[in-house]
């Protein structure tokens, strides 16, 4: 019976922990190891609103700037992630009537985007169904990593 993306096994921490690599190397493989975990949690919750990691993270940059339009490299520098697939995902959510594509007048290299009242609503949802479901750490120790974390 095949896996869902839930019960994906990724790299046994323990072994990791309990090798003969140097201490720092067990830390940043230790890191890509739950980056993953939480890749594949969060990539099961997007899927359900069909929708990518990237095209989540698109709807929430528009969702949340100022300005109602902005130019596909405006996105692209906003994004988390240096993805090469921002003007597929960028047509794939028009498609969906989840934003819109608009030409510039002035040069029509320029496109820009902007978020639809369905972008809005599906993007607020799915944060809603991602928010509280990521890590499962006390605040304390939530607090601790985000203190180490942002040292590398």
């Amino acid at each position: 019976m095949p896996e869902t993306n839930l019960e994906m096994k990724v790299a046994d921490k323990t072994k990791i922990y309990k090798s003969e690599l140097p201490i720092q190397d067990k830390a940043a493989f230790l890191i890509i190891c739950t980056a993953q975990e939480l890749l594949n949690k969060l990539g099961a919750i997007t899927k359900a609103f069909d929708l990518s990691l990237t095209q989540l993270q698109i709807l929430h940059v528009l969702d949340m700037l100022p300005q109602e339009k902005v130019t596909v490299s405006a996105i692209r520098a906003l994004l988390v992630e240096d993805s090469p697939n921002v003007s597929r995902s960028i047509n794939k959510l028009a498609g969906q009537k989840r934003v819109v594509k608009e030409r510039s007048s002035a040069d029509q290299r320029v496109v820009y985007i902007s978020i639809t009242d369905e972008g809005r609503r599906v993007h607020h949802e799915c944060d809603a169904q991602i928010v509280g479901r990521t890590l499962d750490l006390p605040d304390k120790a939530s607090r601790q990593l985000v203190e180490l974390l942002i040292k590398i």
